[in-house]
């Protein structure tokens, strides 16, 4: 009787312990998972460097060396919204890209205008809207536009809206490359009135 009752004692005694490892793995295992980010798939990619503190100053047609990138601004092209009285401005660019991979630039998250006041404005979608309308489109190029591996884009993009008469103002691009987030470094440009063109003949329609 007495080494029935041990044994009896062993087994309920081995039950409880792995019962209670099973309750210990359970708590270890949701505690662990509890403690992951929650994954997102949109979530920003992380910006590594402060936006726009090495300004280069640029020339208009000349060609400016950054990043594996050779940009020149050729000219500043500017069509008149006869209903509204705005400049839709234009960027006629060359981009040379000396590395083995294509990417992909936009007038949105490449190129600002800075005005004199300070302010920037970016691209406006009613300015595509008028080139596709006025332009030739083997002249212009809509949102996004694709750099070719160790290749040359040309042609004219944009655009951006200036309310009011042309002034003075700094056109600006970021020259991003590969990564659209590389914004540590901006090319500026010192765009004055007499500068900016109405739209050559070869890109109207």
């Amino acid at each position: 009787m007495k080494k029935t009752g041990f044994i009896a004692v062993l087994i309920a005694a081995a039950l409880t312990t792995a019962a209670f490892a099973g309750c210990s793995d359970s708590n270890e295992s949701s505690s662990t998972s509890s403690k992951r980010p929650p994954r997102t798939s949109t979530s920003a990619p992380s910006v590594t460097e402060p936006i726009g503190t090495n300004v280069i100053d640029g020339e208009l047609g000349k060609e400016v060396t950054e990043k594996d990138t050779a940009f020149t601004l050729n000219s500043v092209v500017s069509a008149l919204n006869s209903e509204t009285g705005e400049h839709f401005i234009y960027m006629d660019i060359t981009l040379r890209n000396s590395m083995s991979k294509e990417y992909t630039l936009s007038t949105l998250n490449n190129f600002y205008i800075e005005l004199p006041d300070g302010s920037e404005v970016y691209s406006d979608i009613r300015t595509q809207l008028y080139a596709k309308q006025h332009f030739n489109d083997s002249k212009y190029y809509a949102d996004p536009f694709d750099i070719p591996s160790n290749g040359q884009f040309s042609g004219l993009i944009g655009g951006i809206v200036i309310v009011g008469d042309i002034t003075d103002f700094k056109l600006c691009f970021f020259p991003t490359g590969d990564n659209a987030s590389a914004k540590g470094t901006v090319i500026k440009y010192d765009i004055k009135a007499s500068d900016v063109i109405d739209p050559p003949a070869e890109v109207l329609k």
